[in-house]
């Protein structure tokens, strides 16, 4: 579902239907339920009584401009933090997490690079700070609906492996000034 919502497949305001999400995942309406509920709370999905579920309406671009200000606030401060605790498995993970990314940037996958994208993002926000995670999450699907529009692939694996490259490096500044660079 949240493949589907990132990559632009569903329109702002559309209407979000439990049955027929139980019937093309071939599960009960109970996980859809739940996982309807969970993308609301990430602020994807809006409940409003009477009308039911629907893709919640875009950001303006004043309310994007802000979204992503705090987006990138608290994403430089948890890299900052996970930097100084990063040990081997996270070296790995973060390599295999790019390497995933880049995979799906070579396909030109857009449901997979949206996903690998915020799967590296949210790896280093949520080795820092699980609290700090929710918020994050809540923030990066908002801003990241607007995904489709993005069509340079090379583009956006060059930008991750050099935030990656940085990271490993242990080099805050460049990785903080790259991640700038890639969260607009």
């Amino acid at each position: 579902m949240r493949s589907d919502l990132i990559s632009g497949k569903l329109d702002f305001d559309q209407p979000i239907r439990e049955q027929k999400l139980a019937e093309r995942f071939g599960t009960s309406r109970g996980p859809v339920r739940d996982a309807l509920l969970r993308l609301t709370q990430e602020g994807a999905l809006v409940y409003e009584p009477n009308k039911g579920v629907r893709v919640i309406s875009p950001l303006s671009e004043e309310e994007r401009s802000v979204v992503a200000s705090m987006r990138l606030s608290l994403e430089k401060h948890c890299l900052s933090k996970f930097m100084k605790k990063m040990d081997e498995n996270d070296r790995h993970q973060l390599s295999l997490l790019l390497e995933r990314l880049t995979s799906a940037c070579e396909r030109a996958s857009l449901p997979g690079v949206a996903e690998c994208d915020l799967a590296l993002h949210r790896y280093w926000v949520a080795q820092a700070s699980s609290h700090l995670e929710t918020m994050w999450l809540g923030l990066s699907v908002r801003m990241i609906m607007k995904y489709s529009r993005l069509t340079k692939y090379g583009d956006i694996a060059t930008e991750h492996q050099r935030i990656v490259e940085a990271i490993l490096a242990k080099d805050l500044e460049k990785a903080l000034y790259y991640l700038g660079e890639n969260v607009i």
